[in-house]
């Protein structure tokens, strides 16, 4: 066996071990972790809030998944093309009929879009996103089972939680694992705060900022859902930039600068997609500024990043637009992108590359799709073909084709399952959860979000939790 394949092997059976380490360490300070690693969790607001208001933990999994160099320097190549492809649409969106039609955006969003566009076609586009995966990191063909979900390119969830989960892992639990396991040595992977700063740092200079004074820009009217943001300002005005968490309407132009409130803008760092500056345009406010930033590249994620919508994996699926990207690009779409179809009348592709009526071919192959909705996010309206009746499954396509490119198909695959040492009142024990990857790639690095949960649609706004992923050194 060359020395490359034992490695892989070896790092395998290791990461298939953890649990048995973690298992080792005696029963009374096992319990006492667990209580630990929640107290720390609830002091480092590992939280989000709930509708009425009430502030919810958000559940850390004590045991760590384990990430070789191998697998992180791959995904890290790999999710860097991606986004390079996403930064590509705005321009395709524009110049492509075709790709127009694949995409939803209203007639307000597409004006907004067509008047943008114009004055930023030759700046830097920067997009700062997360792109949601399903990974095993444990099997031997980890890249032959590794396919992208979507694309989130617009306030990113997760950002500051990444890095939360890895530190208190790191701080609790490593030792522990070290002890009874002294040759597994783990480490974070990169801080997604750190790839956010340096993005925005590198945008700034790109358009000739010299000042950096950042807003991040979200609704303060809503609430609910985790909050970042604050640990986000806390993060950027701590490693040199000035920073101010603000809302879209407190944004106004004096003279050739931006300002929220009494504050100069250089970068905003937004919350939301064009779709709610529209919203509020017509509910009286007065989003002129918020256009004015676009207009001259000073928000990120920039333009590009309005082209998160799931139906963008079509257009990276159907050979039709092939000459759109690199071959480097179109082989990485081919070995991992989930083929997807926005679900209406015609003719397309299947996942076979047969070309066939799409709706019939639907309700034939209903075992292996899924129907997701297109803009939607956090686990809404997701319909899985294997779980669902076919009277379901017939209803689900009637309503999708009724509102056009509301929803997508794309091909099913089952969300890998790991066990994981919970605490119950009768002592430590396995139980399985689902789990994904969501990954914050940069030129500067790779952070990975992990995620886990008892269900199939994994989110941590369907009560899912969180999951530290480590490098293995």
């Amino acid at each position: 066996m060359s020395r490359g394949r034992f490695q892989d092997r070896l790092d395998y059976q290791l990461g298939n071990t953890v649990n048995e380490i973690f298992l080792k360490i005696p029963g009374p300070e096992a319990r006492e972790l667990f209580h630990r690693i929640e107290e720390t969790a609830l002091r480092m607001e590992v939280s989000y809030e709930a509708d009425d208001g009430r502030i919810l933990p958000i559940p850390i999994l004590a045991r760590p998944r384990v990430i070789t160099r191998k697998q992180r320097d791959y995904f890290h190549r790999v999710c860097l093309e991606v986004n390079k492809a996403l930064e590509k649409l705005a321009a395709l969106y524009v110049e492509s009929p075709e790709i127009r039609d694949l995409l939803a955006f209203t007639e307000e969003e597409d004006g907004w879009l067509h008047d943008i566009w114009p004055r930023v076609a030759k700046a830097r586009q920067t997009i700062f996103g997360r792109l949601d995966t399903n990974v095993d990191l444990a099997i031997l063909n980890w890249d032959e089972n590794f396919q992208f979900f979507e694309a989130n390119s617009i306030g990113v969830g997760g950002i500051y939680y990444t890095w939360a989960t890895e530190k208190i892992l790191m701080d609790e639990v490593a030792p522990y694992l070290q002890r009874v396991a002294p040759g597994l040595i783990l480490t974070p992977n990169d801080d997604p705060r750190f790839l956010l700063l340096q993005q925005i740092t590198a945008h700034a200079r790109a358009i000739g900022r010299r000042r950096l004074n950042v807003a991040l820009v979200q609704d303060l009217s809503s609430p609910g859902g985790p909050d970042e943001f604050g640990h986000l300002v806390r993060f950027l005005a701590g490693h040199g930039l000035t920073a101010v968490h603000c809302d879209p309407k407190d944004l106004e132009v004096r003279g050739d600068d931006l300002y929220a409130r009494d504050f100069p803008v250089d970068i905003v760092y937004r919350d939301a997609e064009i779709a709610e500056y529209v919203r509020r345009e017509a509910a009286g406010q007065d989003m002129r500024a918020m256009k004015r930033a676009f207009e001259h590249n000073q928000v990120l994620s920039t333009l590009s990043g309005e082209f998160d919508h799931k139906s963008v994996w079509e257009i990276f699926t159907d050979p039709a637009f092939e000459g759109c990207f690199t071959q480097r690009q179109w082989r990485i779409f081919r070995k991992h992108i989930l083929w997807t179809r926005i679900v209406r009348e015609g003719r397309a592709t299947e996942p076979d590359g047969q070309t066939v009526d799409l709706v019939p071919w639907l309700r034939r192959n209903k075992d292996r799709i899924v129907l997701k909705p297109n803009r939607e996010f956090g686990g809404t309206g997701i319909v899985i073909g294997k779980f669902t009746d076919l009277d379901d499954w017939d209803l689900a396509i009637q309503a999708a084709l009724i509102l056009p490119k509301s929803m997508v198909a794309q091909s099913y695959v089952d969300v890998w399952i790991k066990d994981f040492p919970v605490l119950t009142k009768d002592g430590i024990t396995l139980e399985e959860f689902y789990v994904v990857c969501g990954f914050y790639a940069t030129p500067q690095g790779l952070g990975i979000l992990g995620r886990a949960s008892k269900k199939r649609i994994v989110n941590v706004a369907k009560q899912g939790g969180m999951t530290a992923v480590l490098l293995l050194v």
